[in-house]
């Protein structure tokens, strides 16, 4: 090899290096954590959206299950840095996050008045375009716990899981049940219930022990949590609504900033799948597990006309409660407005999604088009 021909070769060797020195830089894996174990509706949401997250462009996950944070730890540990993004329950922190938990607790007006195909996917649009698009206070809170949100999931209706049953106005009177939305907990103590809170992985122990005699869940929950092994009883239709109160793909703040554009571009633009596919999946396990729940000799009872009269009527009037809880408990302003515009957004997104509520590519484009593409990667949490 001649003199001129080794140094042109090393020319090409130092430029393909520092090809592949760029392309290294901009290619970024995120720690995801969420916790929920392998093989759920939200777990296989979330691998869904990976794989076609990492299938083009330099972004991708690496997804805890369980494994790194639980539940409750992953919104502290997506603010310290844990994890660079996970999967975060709003309602656990009802003070850091009561401007997005506005609209979750509104999540029972999905389910009275207008019908609707699909509450989960109602409240994913409504909760994801209210903070994304209509909320700056929303926003700053996100911001002072470190962290950028990037949609919201919807759960299918919510049901109760018991160990004795519920049949009727009158057999809710002393249960303890779980819940995890306020205005769920006043649902069961307008009935003569009690209102238990307790965190998602701490529910199978607590029906286990008898420390609850129901849960107010999803059904899928029963798959998720293994709650299959502690109920015994499954009564529908109440209290409806959805659980939203989820960032399912929020990033840790200091991440998002350091990200490149075409990065921030990228996960804006997919997070609509993201949103969309769990979802989805919660509405198709709903009817799975609940198959499945009267195959292992779970009995299933469809809640009384009586008692959903009954909540149609809570519902409604509880709004008033709500306001007044959000003022005086955690100092929102303009609370009669915000009110308005997401029942709005409820009347929108019901309208939106009875079409297309159990397709995820379908789902996820109204997702996109209505709220994500209105997202700039250029200045969204970048000031």
């Amino acid at each position: 090899m001649t003199h001129t021909t080794k140094f042109t070769s090393k020319i090409a060797g130092l430029g393909l290096a520092a090809m592949l020195c760029a392309t290294g830089l901009s290619a970024q894996t995120l720690k995801y954590a969420i916790g929920f174990p392998p093989g759920g509706a939200a777990t296989d949401g979330v691998a869904q959206f990976n794989e076609k997250l990492s299938a083009e462009g330099d972004v991708s996950l690496k997804v805890f299950e369980l494994s790194l944070l639980n539940l409750k730890e992953t919104p502290p540990g997506v603010r310290d840095g844990l994890a660079d993004a996970g999967y975060i329950i709003t309602a656990y922190y009802p003070a850091e996050f009561s401007e997005t938990n506005l609209p979750v607790e509104m999540s029972m007006l999905a389910t009275v008045g207008t019908p609707t195909a699909s509450s989960g996917a109602v409240m994913a649009g409504v909760v994801s375009e209210y903070v994304m698009l209509h909320c700056p206070d929303c926003q700053t809170q996100f911001k002072r716990e470190n962290q950028v949100f990037l949609g919201a999931i919807g759960t299918s209706e919510y049901v109760n899981l018991c160990t004795t049953p519920i049949r009727s106005v009158e057999d809710l009177k002393g249960k303890k049940m779980r819940s995890a939305l306020s205005a769920m907990g006043r649902w069961a103590e307008s009935f003569g219930a009690t209102k238990v809170s307790l965190p998602a992985n701490d529910i199978y122990e607590a029906m286990s022990q008898g420390v609850v005699d129901c849960t107010m869940i999803s059904a899928p929950e029963l798959g998720n949590l293994q709650l299959f092994d502690v109920t015994k009883y499954i009564t529908l239709n109440v209290p409806g609504g959805s659980f939203s109160g989820v960032g399912a793909l929020n990033v840790n703040l200091d991440v998002w900033r350091d990200m490149s554009p075409e990065n921030r571009a990228r996960l804006i633009s997919m997070a609509s799948f993201n949103s969309a596919a769990t979802t989805v999946n919660y509405s198709d396990a709903a009817f799975s597990d609940i198959e499945k729940a009267k195959g292992m000799g779970i009995e299933v009872i469809e809640a009384p006309q009586a008692l959903r009269d009954a909540t149609e009527a809570f519902v409604k009037q509880d709004i008033e409660v709500i306001k007044s809880n959000f003022t005086n408990d955690y100092g929102l302003k303009n609370v009669d407005e915000k009110v308005e515009t997401i029942i709005a957004l409820i009347e929108k997104w019901k309208g939106l999604t009875n079409d297309v509520y159990d397709d995820k590519d379908a789902l996820a484009k109204v997702y996109h088009d209505e709220i994500f593409a209105k997202v700039s990667a250029d200045n969204y949490n970048m000031d």
